[in-house]
């Protein structure tokens, strides 16, 4: 006697790039503000060796020196603007969908037809 034991076929696995990219569009946003703060104050450190601004939250350490501050607020922005690069190929996916759904296209519309629908 030969017993057969199927199994179902489970999870399929993609192969399409970018699987992760709304959680690396969340991410990139995220990073976008820590930079800006990073930034802001790597700038007002800076500005208080100048002599320009009020006492800076710490005055001596590792994080008292304007040029940490700064190049974080640089490698968080790199970060940024490669997450950013990885979730492309997901908006571009998502515009194209949407123009399809509702049945417009660029190509169909005179430049004179996009103004007025868009007024």
């Amino acid at each position: 006697m030969i017993v057969r034991i199927r199994f179902g076929n489970g999870r399929q696995i993609s192969s399409r790039t970018g699987k992760n990219s709304h959680a690396a569009r969340v991410t990139a946003s995220l990073l976008g503000l820590v930079a800006i703060c990073l930034g802001i104050f790597g700038f007002w450190r800076l500005g208080e060796d100048l002599g320009i601004a009020g006492d800076f939250v710490f005055s001596t350490g590792f994080l008292s020196h304007w040029q940490v501050w700064l190049g974080a607020g640089a490698v968080t922005q790199y970060a940024n603007w490669r997450l950013t690069r990885y979730a492309r190929p997901l908006a571009e996916e998502m515009n194209e969908s949407a123009a399809m759904t509702t049945g417009i296209s660029d190509m169909e519309e005179t430049p004179e037809q996009k103004i007025t629908a868009r007024v």
